[in-house]
């Protein structure tokens, strides 16, 4: 026995095809405009691997200090299958001339 989709409702064909190129191309053109008004993301200058955080410069500042700059950024990564790192940068300057960085570790 074979069974087949219908293929028509009440309203007559359903057209799911050019509903979904049209969708396609909304979210395509929302990409292209987002990319020019932001600009694209630069590759990343890490120069140092500390633990697992791979940093601009060695550790130079607390954890709480960073945090405390209004421009920072923080993320965390995994050093091993217990450990998770807390890594942070200020954005101040650029890689390397104006950039502190620090990091810290714990058990999880």
């Amino acid at each position: 026995m074979r069974f087949t989709r219908d293929r028509t409702t009440e309203g007559g064909p359903r057209e799911p095809v050019r509903r979904r190129r049209f969708l396609g191309g909304i979210g395509a053109t929302g990409l292209t405009t987002a990319a020019v008004i932001f600009g694209r993301p630069e590759a990343a200058q890490a120069a140092v691997a500390w633990r697992c955080c791979h940093l601009c410069k060695s550790p130079s500042i607390s954890l709480n200090s960073c945090k405390s700059y209004s421009g920072h950024y923080l993320w965390y990564c995994t050093a091993e299958a217990r450990i998770q790192c807390q890594c942070c940068e200020t954005k101040s300057g650029g890689c390397p001339s104006g950039v502190k960085s620090a990091g810290g570790c714990f058990y999880v």
